[in-house]
């Protein structure tokens, strides 16, 4: 009879070797891979034996084993020796051969296969194994029994326990024993319950088990429940009835599973809370990257975002990404590169606006397969509305929305680079509203703010959409126009047309709140500029310098910046920076001119400031008053003469020849406003020691025009302290005689302008004529000025102008050397 074997081997190349070996033994068999040794056409065989080879990872055996009916062989991992302790007990239950060799590395097991495959089938015609081949086979069975890391049991059909292993004794802490004596199930567990092993109610047990514990193990036990010991274990306890009646139980500790299994729970649970907690909410994306799961309290809250389930990013609108943005996106994402920050605008379809940010990282296998991404996200809107508001205040005006200082000089910065690549000239219109102050002072400030809003509108509509309209501060307001012509010609002609189109928008009436109509003007400066331009802030200077030429050409005219002014604009700033700086270095001299009566005896003289600059030399009055009357420096520049006249009239108070000269001292109309005036022309003469009624103070008849009752009053206060008062040029400005009545005053000065042409021009002559008969009716004295000649002063004198200064007496000069001229020489 052939010898059939049945090989059943899931790993070709282990069977091919196995095979091969046999082979080589020439036994005349007749082996025969299958999967099973049961199924299909197999099933019909009668076999002599069946091997059954566990790959190395397996750990469980086929359902069919122990099937009883065939002498079986096991090939085992090297650590699944626990695998044969029931195949063993089975087959040994059912008069059948079995036996088991534990795999080697590079098939070294091989031998001892087919060794034990020889002993099975030399002794499977009687059933019964050899005394020394039981001994072996039960020695290797208490091995693998020994080696289990679960506890095991068996009992016979009256519960009695028949076979265990010393882990069962360890993990129910029995007595070896004891268990010698086969207790029955019942009496062991009679035993704990009486060591309070399960609690003193059984809580140690789980429901599944508890009442068949209870009941002390007389009924039909379940298939598994859970128990913990005393010490803290936790064991899974699983019962299998074997057809004999009997069981076969078995304990694991499986501690350290529930343990992490607790951990992952809680570590869940933690989640979950900061989830619900949280405005933040979790997500993950399939390898296609589409959201499969969205968890958190504001999904829950938020349609919006459970509707991104399903989708990826992608799929969803975002209004501030574009298909250059998402390809970025793509890459790292395809370069499973971790992502922060990606911030998307949704607009729904109510057209309320949601911003998210997301940030996640990919999700990788063991094997580098890109599973997904996981992450947070978070609804920003609330954050970007509050940006928007900021950058809002920072950077927009909020009276009018147009953009402020700090965003135009940015633009304008960036239009700079730009000019650079597109080569077009650009323009920059400084606009300022004529009169302004005027509609805040007499209709107050809300119709100045409604009149600037409606400006900025009127600005807005008239210019290109590519321009930029900015409010620079109060009344003034900047038009940045770029993208001119190439040529420069053709670049100044359209700039021209939009600043004569906003001047023209900007002379249409306004109506104000009061329902009243309103009429402004405005006065434009504008400058050219292309590649390479001046700096940001130079720019806006020229542009504010033609607009102040626009001012001064009678206002309501556009004005393009000369660039042959530059010079001139660089100078006057260079003398206002040396002027500033000359006060304080004491670089300010007075000269003299002397004032004589009829008879040419000096009676007073006049002080007039010079600047003696270290480069320019020394400077004449006309060369930095009026820059000084422009940039304030007037008020400390009329301070230190005041102070350097009165100590030169205490210095002469000393001297005989020069006691009883007076000296004028010309005074400008802001400096006469300023509140404390007249506290500082006493506090200069008190602190010199001059006497005050050797001082007098010219002033002009600009003080008539505004607030004439505060100019009187000042006036009388100081007359009264002994300081006079002179109306210097007279005749040339506005001469109220009502007003001139009311003043205080002491002398009259002819204007040089009538003095001149005195004798050639009747209408001069008339008017010197006129003033002196207007000053001997009023009781005043008076000065004729710039007298140059004889026939100058005959015709005077013959009038009865009583006192003269001129080039004719003298030209100014240092104290000094007025001294030496009015004081008789040593003999």
């Amino acid at each position: 009879m052939t010898t059939r074997i049945a090989w059943i081997d899931p790993d070709p190349a282990h069977a091919r070797r196995a095979l091969q070996l046999l082979a080589l033994r020439d036994r005349g068999w007749l082996v025969m891979p299958v999967p099973r040794p049961d199924a299909g056409a197999t099933a019909l065989q009668d076999w002599s034996a069946v091997v059954l080879c566990l790959g190395e990872g397996e750990r469980q055996l086929p359902d069919w084993v122990p099937a009883g009916r065939w002498p079986l062989l096991l090939c085992l991992p090297p650590d699944g020796e626990a695998l044969a302790a029931p195949v063993l007990r089975t087959a040994s239950r059912a008069g059948c051969l079995a036996d088991y060799v534990l795999r080697g590395g590079e098939g070294d097991h091989l031998p001892e296969l087919v060794r034990q495959l020889d002993l099975l089938l030399a002794h499977g015609g009687t059933g019964q194994l050899p005394v020394p081949l039981l001994q072996v086979q039960l020695q290797r069975m208490q091995t693998a029994l020994g080696s289990m890391s679960q506890g095991i049991l068996q009992t016979d059909a009256a519960g009695r326990v028949n076979v265990y292993n010393p882990r069962v004794l360890e993990l129910l802490n029995l007595p070896a024993e004891l268990m010698a004596t086969q207790p029955t199930l019942a009496e062991l567990t009679q035993l704990q319950i009486q060591r309070n092993d399960f609690g003193t109610q059984c809580e140690l047990i789980d429901v599944r088990g508890r009442s068949y514990v209870l009941a002390g193990a007389l009924d039909a036990p379940p298939d598994l429940y859970w128990r913990r010991t005393r010490d803290g274990r936790m064991l899974e306890v699983r019962t299998r009835t074997l057809p004999d009646g009997g069981l076969v139980r078995t304990f694991a500790d499986v501690s350290d599973h529930v343990r992490v299994q607790s951990e992952l729970q809680r570590s869940e649970e933690r989640f979950r809370s900061l989830c619900d907690l949280s405005s933040d909410w979790y997500w993950e994306q399939d390898a296609q990257l589409r959201f499969t799961d969205i968890a958190g309290v504001a999904v829950r809250q938020d349609a919006r975002l459970q509707g991104l389930q399903g989708h990826s990013l992608w799929d969803i609108a975002a209004a501030n990404m574009d298909e250059a943005d998402w390809a970025s996106h793509r890459a790292r994402v395809q370069a499973r590169e971790t992502f922060r920050d990606l911030e998307l605008k949704r607009i729904a379809q109510d057209g309320s606006v949601m911003w998210i940010s997301l940030s996640g990282e990919p999700i990788v296998d063991k094997s580098g397969a890109l599973q997904g991404y996981r992450g947070v996200g978070r609804n920003i809107t609330e954050r970007k509305r509050v940006e928007g508001e900021i950058e809002r205040l920072a950077f927009y005006d909020p009276l009018t929305g147009l953009p402020n200082r700090r965003l135009l000089m940015d633009r304008l910065q960036r239009l700079c680079a730009a000019l650079e690549r597109s080569k077009r000239y650009a323009a920059l219109l400084f606009i300022d509203l004529d009169h302004f102050k005027n509609l805040n002072d007499t209709r107050g400030h809300d119709l100045g703010d409604q009149l600037l809003a409606q400006v900025a509108r009127r600005l807005r509509h008239c210019v290109r959409a590519s321009d930029t309209v900015a409010r620079f501060g109060g009344d003034e307001f900047v038009v940045l126009a770029d993208a001119l012509a190439f040529d420069p010609a053709q670049a100044r002609l359209d700039a021209q047309r939009v600043a004569l189109k906003a001047a023209q928008a900007l002379c249409e009436p306004y109506v104000l709140g009061d329902g009243e109509t309103y009429h402004s003007t405005p006065s434009i400066g504008v400058t050219m500029f292309r590649h390479p331009v001046l700096a940001p802030e130079e720019l806006l200077r020229q542009a504010d310098f033609a607009m102040y030429q626009a001012k001064g050409a009678g206002r309501n005219v556009v004005r393009f910046f000369d660039p042959s002014l530059l010079a001139q604009m660089r100078a006057r700033a260079e003398l206002e920076t040396d002027l500033r700086l000359g006060l304080p270095r004491d670089e300010l001299v007075l000269y003299y001119q002397p004032v004589v009566d009829a008879g040419g005896a000096t009676i007073a003289a006049e002080a007039l400031v010079r600047w003696q600059h270290p480069q320019r030399g020394l400077l004449a009055p006309g060369e930095f008053i009026e820059l000084a009357e422009q940039s304030g420096l007037i008020l400390a520049l009329g301070r230190w003469v005041l102070d350097a006249a009165c100590r030169q009239l205490a210095q002469w108070a000393g001297q005989p020849g020069l006691r009883e000269l007076s000296v004028s001292v010309n005074v400008s109309a802001r400096q006469f406003r300023q509140s404390g005036f007249a506290q500082e022309v006493l506090a200069a003469v008190q602190a010199s020691g001059a006497r005050p009624e050797r001082l007098r103070l010219e002033l002009t008849e600009s003080l008539m025009l505004s607030d004439i009752e505060e100019s009187i009053a000042k006036m009388a206060y100081l007359r009264a302290q002994g300081v006079s008062f002179s109306l210097d040029d007279f005749g040339t400005g506005y001469s109220s005689l009502s007003y001139l009545k009311r003043l205080p005053l002491d002398q009259l000065k002819i204007d040089r302008t009538f003095v001149r042409d005195v004798l050639s021009d009747p209408n001069d002559a008339a008017i010197v004529r006129t003033i002196l008969a207007l000053a001997q009716s009023l009781d005043l004295g008076v000065v004729a000025e710039g007298v140059e000649t004889d026939s100058q002063l005959e015709f005077l004198r013959q009038h009865g102008c009583p006192a003269f200064q001129g080039y004719l007496f003298g030209r100014p000069v240092p104290a000094a050397l007025l001294e030496s001229s009015l004081l008789p020489s040593a003999a």
